[in-house]
C-alpha cells in the first residue's frame, strides 16, 4: 500500500494505491474516511489496481483553506484529481453513502473518466416528498447537532446505521451518555498518542469527523442536494444503484429505489446493512467484483496527455 498526498483547491487528500489490474476507486460516506473500506481493499486488490482516499476535511485530508467549499461538486472534482494523480485515464468507482451521492455528481460530470459506476445507498432524501418519514429523520440528526452537540446528533446517526442498535444509542439519555465520553474520549486519546507515538485508530479519526459531517455535510449532501436526472439519464457509461438487504426501512433505502425507478437503472441488493463493505467484507467483494466484470468493457478511448492509463 503506497500513500500520497494530492493538492486539490483548499485541502491536501491523503490517498492510498495497492493493486493491480484496472483501476478501481473507492468513495466513502460522510464521517469515513479511506478506513472505512480497509477490511475490503485486500481482496479487491487481487484484481483491481484500488484507490482510496480521505474526503476534503476528514482526517488525514485537511483544509489549507478553512473556508474552502464542500459542495459536491467540488468533491467530485477531488475524486478526478486523485484519478489524474495516479495517471488514471478511466476507472471503476464505487461509492457508499454520502460517497455514493458524490459517485453520482462523478457519473453525471465526469462520465468520460468511468468504466462503470455502483452508488450504495445514496441518502438523496431531497428527492422524497418533504413529509416524508425519510427525511424528517435526517432533519432531526441536523436539529440535533445545531441545538445539542455534534457528538449528540452523532451517536443518534450511529443508531440510524445501525441494524440493531443499543439502547444508549436509541435513547436521548443513552445518546448524551455516548456523546460525553466521546468527548473525553478524543482529547485523553490524542494525548497519549503524543507520548507514545502511536497512531489513531480509523474509529477514532471518524470520530473527529463528527463536526464536519454533521454541521456542514449532512445539509449539503442529505437534504439539500439533488442529482442532474437529465445528465445521468444521457451517460452511456454502465451503472447501478444498491441497497443492502438490512436496510429496508432505513432513511437511506428508499432514495436508491425511488432513484432506480426514475432514471430506468438498475437497484441491486447487497446482503447487511449500510457498511456492508464492514460488515461482511468477503460477501461485498464477492458481489462487486460479479457487478464489475458484468458491465461491458469500456469503448476505445484517447488518453489525456500526459496521463498513464492504468485503467485498461
Amino acid at each position: 500500500m503506497a500513500s500520497e498526498y494530492v493538492t486539490v483547491p483548499g485541502a491536501r487528500l491523503y490517498t492510498e494505491r495497492t493493486g493491480d489490474g484496472p483501476s478501481l476507486l473507492l468513495i466513502s460516506g460522510g464521517g469515513g474516511d479511506a478506513g472505512m473500506y480497509e477490511e475490503v481493499v485486500p481482496l479487491l486488490a487481487e484484481r483491481y489496481t484500488v484507490l482510496i482516499y480521505d474526503r476534503r476535511g476528514n482526517s488525514r485530508s485537511r483544509f489549507t483553506d478553512p473556508d474552502a467549499a464542500i459542495d459536491i461538486a467540488t468533491q467530485a472534482g477531488d475524486a478526478i484529481a486523485v484519478l489524474d494523480h495516479y495517471g488514471v485515464d478511466r476507472a471503476y468507482l464505487f461509492g457508499g453513502s454520502g460517497g455514493a451521492v458524490i459517485a453520482l455528481e462523478v457519473l453525471a460530470r465526469h462520465a468520460d473518466r468511468l468504466i462503470g459506476m455502483v452508488a450504495h445507498e445514496p441518502p438523496l432524501v431531497s428527492i422524497l416528498p418533504p413529509d416524508s418519514p425519510e427525511r424528517r429523520d435526517l432533519a432531526e440528526i441536523g436539529r440535533l447537532a445545531r441545538e445539542k452537540s455534534p457528538m449528540r446528533a452523532y451517536a443518534a446517526f450511529g443508531a440510524m446505521i445501525l441494524k440493531d442498535p443499543p439502547w444508549l444509542f436509541r435513547s436521548p439519555v443513552g445518546q448524551t451518555l455516548v456523546a460525553a465520553a466521546s468527548r473525553i474520549a478524543l482529547p485523553v486519546g490524542a494525548a497519549v498518542r503524543r507520548v507514545t507515538g502511536g497512531e489513531p485508530s480509523s474509529m477514532t479519526r471518524q470520530l473527529g469527523n463528527a463536526d464536519l459531517l454533521l454541521r456542514r455535510e449532512l445539509p449539503l449532501i442529505g437534504l439539500a442536494y439533488r442529482p442532474d436526472l437529465r445528465a445521468l439519464r444521457d451517460v452511456d457509461v454502465p451503472w447501478l444503484l444498491a441497497t443492502g438487504r438490512d436496510s429496508v426501512g432505513k432513511p437511506y433505502h428508499r432514495p436508491a429505489h425511488v432513484l432506480a425507478e426514475q432514471l430506468g437503472v438498475r437497484c441491486e441488493e447487497f446482503p447487511g446493512g449500510h457498511t456492508v463493505y464492514i460488515e461482511q467484507p468477503r460477501e461485498f467483494t464477492e458481489i462487486l467484483v460479479t457487478i464489475l466484470e458484468g458491465f461491458p468493457g469500456p469503448a476505445p478511448h484517447v488518453s489525456r496527455p500526459g496521463a498513464t492509463r492504468t485503467s485498461q
